[in-house]
């Protein structure tokens, strides 16, 4: 699918798979700021390995999802994608804006390991099942205790000042994966310790040009692909 969103002056192209996972943080930073892109999701493996793949790969060797092309510039990895998007939409704030993505990383690297097979740490419900529930009562606590501190130490609305920079978009985007989580498992939300991060989790869901996004196709994705054999999604 591609579509195209916002009243901006200029036009970029992000590609992901047709899930939440990576692509949700990009569509809101272009949905916050109102700025028109081009939104490709793949929905079938075929759909990105073959032409679309061999596409990027004459702008960039290192063709992966998400990739970001801006005229003849195209960046891939999820990080620098962001970085470079926050830069051009003007929400990257420099070095602590960078050390706050890797951290949230950590957090979707253990998210990874529990929902997909592949990453041969669960290799079956049962095990999955049962991991769920520590990552909801002690994974993302732990990652959680860390963001609090920052929220406490900074005094502003959200991570690094009163409106969001790039690493907000993706840390929101893990916090609400792990509420459904949490629901989905019957599990109290990993919030509930962390006053600051609840305020912060609320404060991001109520901004105004974020409404249409969370009314949207997009926000009801699926989190996770059920091609790549995802326990949730």
């Amino acid at each position: 699918r591609t579509t195209i969103l916002g009243l901006g002056a200029f036009t970029m192209e992000v590609g992901y798979w047709k899930i939440r996972g990576l692509g949700a943080p990009l569509r809101m930073m272009f949905a916050y700021c109102g700025q028109e892109f081009v939104d490709k999701q793949y929905a079938e493996e075929d759909e990105w390995f073959g032409a679309e793949k061999e596409r990027v790969l004459k702008l960039n060797p290192l063709a992966n999802l998400p990739y970001v092309i801006d005229g003849e510039t195209c960046i891939c990895q999820s990080i620098s994608v962001y970085v470079y998007v926050g830069e051009k939409l003007g929400l990257y704030r420099g070095i602590r804006d960078l050390e706050l993505l890797s951290e949230i990383f950590d957090l979707r690297n253990s998210h990874i390991h529990l929902v997909y097979p592949f990453a041969n740490v669960n290799r079956s419900v049962e095990e999955y099942e049962a991991s769920a529930v520590t990552q909801c009562q002690k994974t993302a606590p732990s990652h959680y205790a860390k963001l609090e501190k920052v929220l406490e130490l900074g005094g502003a609305k959200y991570l690094l000042a009163d409106a969001p920079c790039a690493a907000d978009f993706h840390v929101w985007e893990m916090l609400d994966q792990h509420e459904l989580l949490a629901a989905k498992h019957q599990q109290p939300s990993p919030l509930a310790a962390f006053p600051r991060l609840t305020a912060y989790y609320a404060a991001f869901k109520a901004e105004p040009t974020l409404a249409d996004y969370f009314a949207s196709p997009d926000y009801a994705l699926p989190v996770n692909d059920a091609n790549a054999g995802a326990y949730f999604l």
